[in-house]
């Protein structure tokens, strides 16, 4: 006859297993996102169901509960409700509607272009790209600029020189000084600002290049610190770290050694300066809150956020540069590799990966952002959108992105979108262009074609547009 406690201890496993095939249930809905490729291999493979799940559970959405007192939630592919944006996409077209009084509104394309191998490559611009973006401007066309980089300025910043670097290049000149602005920039950290709100008034630390704390903190998180003044805080946490002679002023200057900051997430701005130390400090921060006191705390769980998954990225340098994508790889690899040491199991190691948690082109979360700002210009115009374009450099994430889009267009019955490879940048030819609807030797090719094919639609708005002012005027 089996003992209490052997009963007991029955009853726990019975309850630890319904709990756990609840979790199943929920979990296995979840479809995983499409992608390339070249992008469904290695590292990239770890974007599993309940990884999806376990990523929305660390960065504060919510997550079914095992014991059935909340119904399992509708799951999505990216980080935030992608429904709830289609929600806001649908108010907007209503109050478009609306504000024209019940008058006809006209459809017209709207692009998305990237920057980076687009319009320059590092820092020298193209001498077409002024021209094209004039086109789409007096074409009444809605468009933003994506990219997957930004270099840690603001959006602000990073429209200013944009327009001062095109202005350079137009030739005809005229009235349109800017060619783009804030509103519709879309940086790769750009959805830091409204999908982590909840982390604003937590503690994060935050990578990247120098000036991605002054980023970080116009976003409005006000307890974010930087990995340099972290690691000057903690100085032996780095034993090669570049600055040196910085570092041992703050172990001169250094009293006790105290570690309260107990950080809720790390925040991948850029690419960090020192990739030894971004390995090294985010590692150490994800096992435990107090490195130099606990080596490993096994409930310590928190996300870290990149903004660009691209491997390679077109500079001024002939051959294409390794990006922050580039930087994930060399984390995970290292971060596996002391998971191990530390005895966890594979399946216990796959599911900490899980709190890597990707923005960034081709992520679908980040292509929603960039439908919310085109359809608020459209909103302004006073058009509807017929097409979405995406014109790029790079296959694996502008040509995905848009593949990605039209899949789940055509799934909701929305708008349908096209992708356009551009060969002035990370594609050469005899690449494999993946699902490219068109190639084009530049930028100002590809607007060529986008006009020519929707020349109807533009003439009949700008027509539409001109009697709607003519009878507001009267």
């Amino acid at each position: 006859v089996p003992t209490a406690p052997a009963l007991a201890a029955e009853s726990m496993k019975l309850l630890a297993w319904l709990a756990a095939f609840n979790i199943c249930l929920c979990l296995g809905q979840t479809t995983r996102p499409i992608r390339s490729r070249t992008q469904t291999s290695g590292a990239h493979r770890r974007s599993s169901q309940h990884l999806h799940q376990m990523r929305r559970s660390m960065l504060g959405f919510n997550v079914p509960s095992v014991f059935g007192r909340k119904p399992c939630p509708t799951p999505r592919q990216s980080l935030v409700f992608t429904d709830d944006l289609d929600y806001h996409f649908k108010r907007l077209i209503n109050e478009k509607k609306k504000s024209r009084g019940g008058a006809e509104t006209k459809s017209l394309p709207a692009i998305a272009f990237d920057i980076d191998g687009v319009f320059k490559m590092g820092g020298k611009y193209t001498d077409f790209g002024a021209a094209a973006i004039r086109k789409v401007i007096d074409a009444g066309i809605p468009y933003v600029l994506m990219t997957n980089g930004g270099g840690g300025r603001s959006e602000e910043e990073y429209s200013k020189e944009v327009n001062k670097k095109l202005e350079m290049f137009d030739i005809e000149g005229g009235d349109h000084h800017e060619y783009v602005t804030p509103e519709r920039m879309i940086l790769s950290y750009t959805p830091f600002n409204k999908d982590l709100e909840h982390l604003k008034n937590e503690p994060v630390l935050v990578v990247g290049s120098r000036r991605v704390i002054d980023l970080a903190n116009h976003y409005g998180f006000r307890k974010s610190m930087h990995m340099s003044e972290y690691t000057c805080k903690h100085p032996l946490m780095n034993p090669f770290g570049q600055s040196g002679l910085e570092k041992d002023d703050c172990v001169i200057n250094m009293s006790r050694e105290e570690w309260e900051e107990d950080f809720k997430a790390v925040l991948v701005f850029t690419d960090p300066e020192d990739f030894f130390e971004g390995i090294q400090v985010i590692t150490d921060v994800l096992l435990s809150s107090r490195p130099g006191e606990v080596e490993y705390e096994p409930k310590r769980r928190i996300p870290v956020v990149f903004s660009n998954p691209d491997l390679l990225w077109k500079t001024q340098y002939p051959h294409s540069r390794f990006g922050q994508g580039a930087f994930r790889l060399a984390l995970e690899a290292c971060y596996r590799a002391r998971l191990d040491s530390l005895g966890l199991s594979k399946e216990e190691i796959e599911v900490r990966l899980g709190d890597f948690v990707q923005y960034g082109k081709p992520e679908i979360v980040q292509f929603m952002h960039t439908k919310r700002a085109i359809l608020s210009q459209a909103q302004r115009l006073g058009c509807d959108v017929s097409h979405y374009y995406m014109v790029g450099d790079n296959p694996t994430s502008d040509i995905q992105g848009a593949t990605n889009m039209d899949i789940r267009a055509i799934k909701k019955g929305d708008k349908r979108w096209s992708g356009i490879l551009v060969k002035t940048g990370v594609y050469k030819d005899g690449d494999d262009p993946l699902e490219a609807n068109i190639i084009c030797d530049n930028v100002l090719e590809a607007v060529d074609k986008i006009i020519a094919a929707h020349q109807d639609e533009i003439i009949d708005s700008k027509e539409e547009q001109r009697r709607y002012k003519d009878s507001i005027a009267t």
